[in-house]
């Protein structure tokens, strides 16, 4: 008999459990997205529904010259206080997490168990004060341009033995719907910008953003979104209201995005990130798609115009990427860089040093040391003042 969180249940039993606490957990998640003060509400429900578990939510945004608050639940305030003052910069977990793969679940008892930590500083002065709490699984939700976000859940060593595969399941069951409502906050909610009183979404949200049916018919728009239908270049409304986008690699992303946010489970096909708006456009566009699903008492934020619509909807929103950095990053890919070198020799045109590129792209400087030797061997460059002078020019040229 598997026994996970309520302990004697069957296999079948376990499973719908799984699914039922990741749903719950995800209509949570989805009300986040529309209000960043939510998730304190989002940590509380792991909390409540997973007992015996410390959630704790952290992201860091370079680009926003900002590491956000983390947001937990469970935890001595002090304690988190402590940690981000001082103990998270020393966390022999962080490696783990930086070398582990984007939504699939980490569990500290088989990467890096508590104890090989006994005569560490975090075991010694924070970890052993946690009242036997000195085991955690987590999933890393985004590490890309700069981003950083972990869920973690601390637990006992008893559920380390017991629930590994249960936590593994609803981690990585929530974790592609936490991510799509990070995005969406990072897009709809920037740091610096304040509400004004009964500002909806859609009047916030300065990238295009259209709430859509699964089948892309338009129900509302952003004022950006309503800008991009008019000028009809790259999207426009076809028959039966749907919206159809001209270059067919971000027809291909909208469909997926928006299947995905208003579907129950995972949609076949490859993961989200950057599409081409290319030769239909006249141009070397690129956007980001990012789409969550929108629950019936969410619709009221939207301020959306039509009254009677469908049960499933969802908010498509479109980032837009630099033309020039995206030939660039094409080039260098030519070039047989990776994705993650030819970020890392983006960042070095001059204007900062290792140190400052690899916290900018929330890496270690081992690691970005790492790839700046395979970037010089394989662009035939020896120094980082020979590469600054390749950088610049590939921008010029693009």
């Amino acid at each position: 008999m598997a026994r996970t969180f309520a302990s004697g249940m069957t296999a079948m039993g376990e499973a719908e459990r799984v699914r039922r606490v990741s749903e719950e957990i995800g209509l949570a998640v989805d009300h986040a997205a529309c209000d960043p003060g939510a998730w304190d509400a989002v940590m509380a429900e792991i909390g409540r529904l997973m007992p015996g578990v410390w959630p704790v939510l952290q992201v860091v945004d370079a680009g926003a010259g900002t590491g956000l608050p983390l947001v937990s639940w469970g935890w001595d305030p002090a304690v988190i206080q402590s940690y981000e003052a001082h103990y998270g910069t020393v966390n022999p977990w962080i490696s783990v997490i930086l070398t582990t793969p984007a939504l699939v679940a980490m569990h500290s008892e088989t990467r890096m168990p508590v104890s090989s930590l006994r005569h560490t500083e975090f075991y010694t002065d924070w970890l052993s004060r946690l009242g036997g709490m000195t085991a955690s699984s987590g999933i890393k939700l985004i590490d890309a341009e700069g981003r950083l976000a972990v869920l973690n859940l601390q637990h006992d060593l008893a559920r380390a033995e017991r629930d590994l595969p249960s936590l593994a399941a609803v981690m990585e069951r929530i974790g592609p719907r936490m991510r799509r409502a990070l995005d969406t906050n990072r897009a709809c909610f920037p740091p610096s910008a304040a509400r004004l009183p009964g500002e909806t979404l859609l009047d916030r949200v300065a990238d295009p953003a259209f709430v859509v049916t699964r089948d892309l018919r338009l129900v509302e728009a952003s004022r950006a979104g309503h800008a991009m239908l008019a000028e009809g270049e790259v999207l426009r409304v076809g028959a039966l209201d749907r919206i159809q986008a001209r270059p067919p690699g971000l027809a291909a992303a909208m469909a997926r995005e928006a299947a995905l946010a208003c579907s129950d489970g995972p949609v076949p096909g490859p993961p989200p990130g950057p599409v081409s708006a290319g030769a239909e456009t006249g141009g070397a566009e690129a956007w980001h798609v990012t789409a969550i699903g929108l629950r019936q008492d969410l619709r009221g934020v939207l301020g959306m115009a039509r009254l009677l619509v469908p049960e499933h909807l969802a908010l498509v929103v479109l980032r837009r990427i630099s033309a020039a950095g995206h030939r660039a990053q094409d080039r260098l890919a030519e070039l047989g860089l990776s994705p993650a070198e030819a970020r890392l020799a983006l960042q070095m045109d001059g204007s900062r040093s290792l140190v400052q590129a690899a916290a900018s792209l929330g890496i270690r400087h081992e690691t970005a040391r790492s790839q700046l030797r395979q970037v010089f061997a394989k662009l035939g460059v020896s120094r980082q003042s020979e590469l600054a002078v390749f950088i610049l020019r590939l921008r010029q040229q693009a």
